[in-house]
């Protein structure tokens, strides 16, 4: 048996035989937290980039979150629709069960008293008003002074839409890094899952020559030898199969973050992480995140809206003056009373104030709410600032401890590769016993399943760092 050919890291391969001591090492490997799987048929092949570039045009999260700025738009425009007045137009018709009517009531003139008997004048009914009448008007209202009312409410939608802006930045960088997730995780289920195929081929091998030697009656192995090599090249193709399941199901994950429909199939289009080799500097990091990470960005323009809210509520203790003008009139079936022409068109115009005097406290404590939800907010930007520090700096030690671990692991690889390629020669001269290829086996696939989680990790961690900078990739 030679050494394998196909050495890309793969996960760990689970329990194979009980006593070896490497074997409880490669159990906690696969207890590793992996993030969901994705799908692997020949179908069309995707880098990175052209994921990300296809995520980003089809994901319905960006589509929602460009609602939300549409929305705040149409809300601005609404505030801003104060500076115009206002016209409105009424129109309706009336018919009445009877017409209206003023009694005159009846009088005496004493015409010349003594002279000539007094003038009896009798109840008269005299028609005011048709059955059927048409009312129109045109009314017209202009504030002219709210104590800077409308402006304050104009500046909190003017920052909604800058708001919503910031949103979909930030639902950009999320779907980013969503993808970035589940392609790397394709990208170690799939090395974990060519290991375990190789060590399935080698513990194949392994198990035909033990059998050959046990077959020929060879002093160097025994029945034991036998059962190991084949429990161990079952366990080995079981765990292969669980790999390529895991792959399988993060190629879906993916596909999904990209917007695709849930029948099309994928494959990784490279067999690598994004080049890392760069000198990152934790203080300009953080110094880059306080400044463009766009959900502290978000909560910085609340606190500007929230100092405009604080306005608006302090605009009620000033008054509010207004212009109204209108013009109006009627149409009655009557020729005569109140139907005449300097009855049936009027136009009035006139300017009215209103101010508060007495409202047990209301307006102050508006302010004095508004005030604390500003402070509240200025509280949470500090804490989300600090929050995101503490990630950068705690992803930036992580990405330092597996470029480390990627450094001696790399080194680690060339001595298990001698260490496996020698025991596999010493086993087929008799040397060694077949728990010792079973172990340098393990030991092998430990080495090199460490280096594909430290690559991992550290693309990983770098991910995470430039969503938190407010950017796509660290520049």
């Amino acid at each position: 048996m030679t050494k394998r050919l196909t050495r890309e890291a793969a996960q760990p391969v689970p329990f194979l035989i009980g006593f070896i001591p490497a074997f409880a090492l490669l159990l906690l490997f696969l207890l590793l937290p992996l993030i969901k799987p994705v799908s692997a048929n020949s179908a069309k092949s995707y880098t990175l980039d052209e994921a990300i570039a296809t995520a980003l045009e089809n994901n319905r999260l960006k589509t929602i979150s460009q609602k939300s700025v549409a929305i705040a738009e149409a809300q601005y425009q609404q505030a801003r629709s104060t500076y115009w007045p206002t016209l409105s137009l009424n129109a309706n018709f009336l018919r009445r069960d009877e017409t209206a009517i003023f009694e005159y009531p009846a009088q005496r003139f004493d015409v010349a008293p003594g002279m000539l008997p007094p003038v009896q004048v009798p109840a008269l009914d005299i028609d005011m008003l048709g059955r059927d009448t048409s009312h129109y008007s045109l009314e017209m209202t202009y504030p002219l002074y709210t104590g800077g009312k409308r402006s304050s409410l104009i500046e909190q939608a003017r920052l909604g839409v800058d708001i919503a802006t910031k949103e979909v930045h930030r639902t950009n960088l999320q779907i980013v890094q969503d993808v970035k997730r589940y392609y790397y995780t394709a990208l170690y289920t799939q090395q974990l899952a060519s290991l375990a195929q190789d060590i399935t081929i080698s513990f194949e091998v392994l198990r035909d020559i033990t059998q050959a030697f046990y077959d020929g009656g060879s002093d160097s192995v025994n029945k034991l030898d036998l059962l190991q090599s084949k429990l161990a090249h079952a366990l080995a193709e079981s765990t292969y199969e669980e790999l390529a399941a895991k792959n399988q199901a993060a190629l879906a994950a993916l596909a999904f973050t990209m917007g695709l429909e849930w029948q099309v199939q994928i494959q990784l289009g490279t067999k690598e992480y994004p080049n890392t080799g760069k000198d990152l500097q934790l203080d300009r990091l953080i110094e880059q995140a306080l400044k463009f990470n766009p959900q502290i960005e978000q909560l910085s323009l609340a606190v500007e809206a929230y100092e405009a809210k604080v306005d608006t509520a302090k605009s009620d203790h000033y008054p509010t003056i207004g212009l109204m003008a209108s013009v109006n009139g009627f149409e009655n079936d009557l020729d005569g009373g109140l139907s005449v022409d300097e009855n049936k068109h009027a136009w009035h115009l006139a300017i009215g104030m209103e101010l508060k005097l007495f409202d047990g406290g209301l307006i102050r404590n508006r302010v004095a709410a508004a005030k604390a939800e500003q402070a509240q907010k200025e509280q949470q930007k500090l804490l989300l600032s600090e929050s995101t520090a503490t990630q950068i700096k705690h992803l930036f030690l992580q990405a330092g401890a597996a470029r480390k671990q990627i450094t001696i692991t790399q080194q680690a690889v060339d001595t298990s590769e001698q260490n496996l390629d020698l025991s596999n020669r010493a086993y087929q001269t008799g040397a060694v016993k077949t728990e010792k290829v079973i172990e340098a086996n393990l030991m092998d696939a430990m080495v090199r399943a460490n280096l594909a989680r430290a690559a991992h990790d550290q693309a990983l961690h770098l991910a995470e760092i430039a969503y938190l900078l407010g950017s796509e990739a660290i520049e």
